[in-house]
C-alpha cells in the first residue's frame, strides 16, 4: 500500500512543492539557533502562513538548509547578522538572486514570545506601529 509520504515523494518537485501542504505562503523565519526569535515569528504567523523556524548556526535546532530555502516563498532573517551569514554561505548566486528575502532588526536579547519582541515583529514584519 502506498503511504501519503510515498505520494508526496512522487510529486513533481518532491517535498518542496506538494499538494498536501495547501496554498498558503511558505515563510521561513531565520535567527541564529532557530528556537527564540524565529520560533516566535513562526508561531505568530502560523495562522496566516505555512511557517518554519530555522537557524544559521551549525548547532541550530533546525539549520537553514537548501531544502528549506527551496521550499520557501519568503525567507525572513531576524537581523542583518543572520542574513550576512547566510549570504556568505551561498554558492549559487542565481538561486540567491531569485529568493524573496526580508531582513528585520530584532536583537538577540528576548526570550521566546517576549511581549516586546512580539511588538517588534508586528511593527517590522507587518509595518504596524
Amino acid at each position: 500500500m502506498q503511504t501519503l509520504s510515498d505520494k508526496i515523494r512522487a510529486c513533481r518537485d518532491g517535498v518542496v512543492r506538494n499538494p498536501y501542504q495547501g496554498n498558503d505562503k511558505r515563510v521561513v523565519f531565520v535567527c541564529s539557533m532557530g528556537i527564540l526569535r524565529s520560533a516566535t515569528a513562526a508561531r505568530l504567523y502560523a495562522h496566516k502562513h505555512n511557517t518554519r523556524a530555522a537557524g544559521t548556526d551549525s548547532d541550530a535546532l533546525v539549520q537553514l538548509s537548501p531544502m528549506l530555502v527551496a521550499w520557501a516563498d519568503e525567507i525572513v532573517f531576524v537581523n542583518d547578522y543572520n542574513y550576512q551569514k547566510f549570504k556568505h554561505s551561498m554558492d549559487d548566486w542565481d538561486l540567491f538572486n531569485s529568493l524573496n528575502i526580508r531582513v528585520l532588526d530584532i536583537p538577540d536579547v528576548y526570550e521566546h514570545m517576549h511581549p516586546e519582541m512580539v511588538g517588534e515583529f508586528y511593527k517590522q514584519y507587518e509595518g504596524i506601529n
